[in-house]
Parts: C-alpha cells; structure tokens; sequence
C-alpha cells in the first residue's frame, strides 16, 4: 500500500479504514526505559567524545589549512602573469558547466563488452557510474 494513501482525505462516505488512525499511531512516541550506567561508563564515553571531538576538529582545521593554501597558491599565479593577462585571469568564470561532460567510471568500457547488443550493454555500463545513485 503506498504511503500516499494513509493521510489521503476520507472518501466522501466518510469511511477511512483507520489509516489515519494508524498513521497516528505510528508516529506516536514509544515508551523506552531508560538505561543506568555506571559512573565509570559515563566517563568512559564523555573521554570517547572528547577524543572524537578533537579528531573531527584536526580534520576540519588540516582542511581549512589546505584551502588556505590552495587560495594562496592561487594568488600566487595571478601575481606572477603578466599584466595583460593578470585582468583576464582575475575575472570569474560565469559559464555553465557542459551538461555532457564524460563521467568516469569505476573501470574503463571494453570494446569485447560491445557485442552484438551494442545498445543494451553501453545502458548497462552507465548504471555503475560513480556519483550517480543508479548503483
């Protein structure tokens, strides 16, 4: 049954079949009971935190770093062009992308794959093309 039908409207004998009723239900909030821990667990997960905390910061400061000096780098390039082309070079790039760009592939097409079915093998090779979500 598609998920659309539990909150459509009443049919107009005003007869729903409980769907939103179940609909409710569902979204209800369970009863849990809650879990004890002992005073070593606790500390053992707030150190666990801290330490993935820390992590997550190294990583984001060590990106930060290498986007600073990419920026720099950039910077750099646009200083050492001559002067006729410096102008050009500083100036954003507004084009759009090309919407027929060649995706890569997780490994190269083979022409022995290209039988006779030329047409349902190069379909078959694009449904595991990376980044797409037809895996």
């Amino acid at each position: 049954m598609q998920t659309a039908e539990y909150a459509a409207p009443a049919k107009s004998g005003g007869h729903n079949s409980g769907r939103t009723n179940y609909l409710l239900k569902v979204l209800e909030p369970q009863q849990t009971t809650p879990v004890e821990r002992t005073a070593a667990e606790l500390e053992d997960a707030a150190r666990r935190s801290k330490e993935y905390s820390r992590l997550k910061m190294r990583q984001h400061r060590a990106w930060q770093a290498g986007l600073s000096a990419k920026l720099k780098l950039k910077q750099a390039a646009l200083e050492a062009l001559p002067p006729h082309l410096r102008a050009e070079a500083a100036k954003p790039d507004l084009a759009l992308f090309p919407l027929n760009r060649q995706i890569w592939r997780e490994t190269p097409a083979t022409e022995s794959g290209r039988g006779a079915s030329g047409a349902a093998a190069a379909r078959a090779s694009r449904t595991r093309n990376i980044g797409t979500k037809r895996r």
